[in-house]
């Protein structure tokens, strides 16, 4: 028998020994508890993950119907605003009130129902007082200007606050008779194509609550202003100045190079205009008390107009370079493919 054959049967021998003593089955037990146990932790880790995905994306849409809800109660309040302000009528605004059937209602329900259908309205009035008590305690702490002045365009002038208010200053009388001249220019830069829902949520409400009054007439726009907003400038004035290439329909052209250098801001866009508001009766003011503002900012307009345009010819001056930057919907969508694309 050849040195092979007896190993083979030494290995027979040892494999029924140890069938015998139940190794060999305890062994292959053994294997299959750890294979179970594999299998289940492998189970698990699926499970979890899946739980774990559905969990981030169930956040993800919450997130997402949050933010829109948010933008959509701000645009609603905005309009509000605008409807308030006589800015845009019932049939431009997106706002439309829905009516049930009607049901005879008794009791608390009355109550319910009148909040219910009256719930828009009774968050705006809540919201009117809030801007008019906001306005009230504002103007009783701050000294009284002899004119105000709204800055709404979004060029880079928002930052020439000072350099504005001196300028009007200069063309401005003492009317509250105090012995000085104050002008205050209101920084309110406007953009309908940013994607800052939040901050210019707060510029339109800030200048909607400015069109509450009829304090504030001069206004300084720009070829981005709100089209909206440009409809309640007066189209009249260069019936006032004939023949003056510096007046048009909305107003005072600041296309002059004095008027960069007036304000200090060398880059100045060729695109900004001092536009008036047309008089009419508001929810703080009459028709009649808007005129007799319009009429003492009048003044100041003129001397402005008739004193640049003055030094404008004297100087031959050629107008501005510095073309504007002209926000609307493609360049949004281009700013928004170009941040997606960043973060990818």
């Amino acid at each position: 028998m050849s040195k092979k054959d007896e190993k083979d049967i030494n290995i027979s021998k040892l494999d029924k020994s140890l069938e015998g003593q139940g190794l060999l089955e305890d062994a292959d037990d053994a294997e299959y508890e750890r294979t179970l146990a594999q299998q289940r932790r492998e189970a698990e880790e699926r499970e979890r993950q899946v739980l774990e995905q559905a969990e981030a994306e169930r956040r993800e849409c919450e997130r997402q119907e949050e933010k829109e809800r948010e933008r959509r109660l701000a645009q609603e309040r905005i309009e509000l605003m605008k409807l308030k302000s006589g800015v845009i009528d019932e049939s431009e605004s997106s706002i439309k009130e829905e009516h049930d059937q009607i049901r005879e209602l008794h009791g608390f329900e009355k109550v319910q129902n009148f909040f219910y259908h009256n719930k828009v309205w009774i968050i705006f009035t809540i919201f009117i007082i809030a801007v008019a008590a906001f306005i009230f305690i504002d103007a009783a702490r701050r000294e009284k200007a002899d004119l105000t002045v709204l800055m709404i365009a979004n060029n880079g002038l928002e930052t020439r606050q000072e350099e504005l208010e001196e300028f009007f200053e200069k063309y401005t009388d003492d009317l509250d008779g105090n012995g000085y001249v104050h002008v205050e220019v209101i920084m309110i830069p406007l953009n309908s194509h940013s994607d800052d829902y939040q901050q210019q949520n707060v510029n339109s409400t800030k200048f909607l609550a400015q069109l509450q009054g009829g304090e504030s007439i001069l206004v300084i726009t720009d070829s981005n202003t709100d089209e909206e907003f440009k409809s309640i400038m007066t189209p009249e004035l260069p019936k006032e100045f004939p023949n003056n290439k510096y007046v048009d329909d909305m107003g005072m052209s600041w296309n002059m190079e004095i008027m960069a250098k007036e304000l200090n801001f060398e880059n100045m866009p060729n695109d900004i205009h001092l536009s008036m508001r047309t008089p009419v009766k508001t929810l703080g003011d009459s028709k009649e008390t808007m005129q007799e503002n319009y009429d003492k900012a009048f003044k100041v307009f003129k001397r402005i107009v008739d004193d640049m345009t003055e030094k404008a010819i004297e100087a031959g001056d050629k107008g501005l370079t510095t073309e504007p930057v002209h926000y609307d919907d493609s360049s949004l969508e281009s700013s928004d493919s170009t941040e997606s694309s960043e973060n990818k």
